[in-house]
């Protein structure tokens, strides 16, 4: 296996986001879009990729038009969603995925290479970053269609 892979074969396909946790610099742990997200990352073959995280319950908007919010209603949007899409590429010996920001809900990632480490157990797996603003962050996904991501992230919600 090479070093450095476009297309790992292990990240191929659609996950399903059971948690995210962030752990700030004194140690305590949060939930950053509650204990309820919803999100998806996908990585193809042909070493493209794309996440979208989106806090559950975000209001309506009474417009019933994306483009047409009060500030108030796109001020709670943006804030409970985050996406981002590009390339990737594996780094195996060193258990990292790098992701290559082409286009992002949050403008000052659009062009950033951000590192991830990964773990794969089972049908599940974790990514984690070195620290982001103030916090670290830990996202376990679960592969689109297992059995046991399905039960996970039922025990997950309870």
């Amino acid at each position: 296996m090479k070093k450095t892979e476009i297309a790992h074969p292990d990240f191929i396909g659609s996950w399903e986001l059971l948690e995210w946790t962030n752990q700030a610099k004194d140690g305590t742990i949060g939930f950053p879009f509650g204990k309820g997200v919803t999100g998806q990352i996908t990585y193809g073959s042909d070493g493209t990729m794309s996440v979208q995280i989106m806090k559950n319950d975000r209001p309506h908007f009474q417009s019933g038009d994306p483009l047409n919010g009060s500030p108030e209603e796109m001020t709670d949007a943006f804030q409970g969603f985050i996406a981002y899409c590009g390339t990737y590429e594996v780094h195996v010996g060193s258990n990292q995925v790098v992701h290559h920001i082409q286009i992002s809900s949050f403008p000052n990632w659009v062009g950033q290479n951000q590192a991830r480490t990964f773990t794969f157990e089972g049908n599940k797996l974790t990514l984690s970053t070195d620290y982001i603003g103030a916090n670290k962050h830990t996202l376990v996904w679960s592969k689109v269609g297992s059995k046991q991501g399905i039960r996970n992230r039922e025990l997950l919600s309870n």
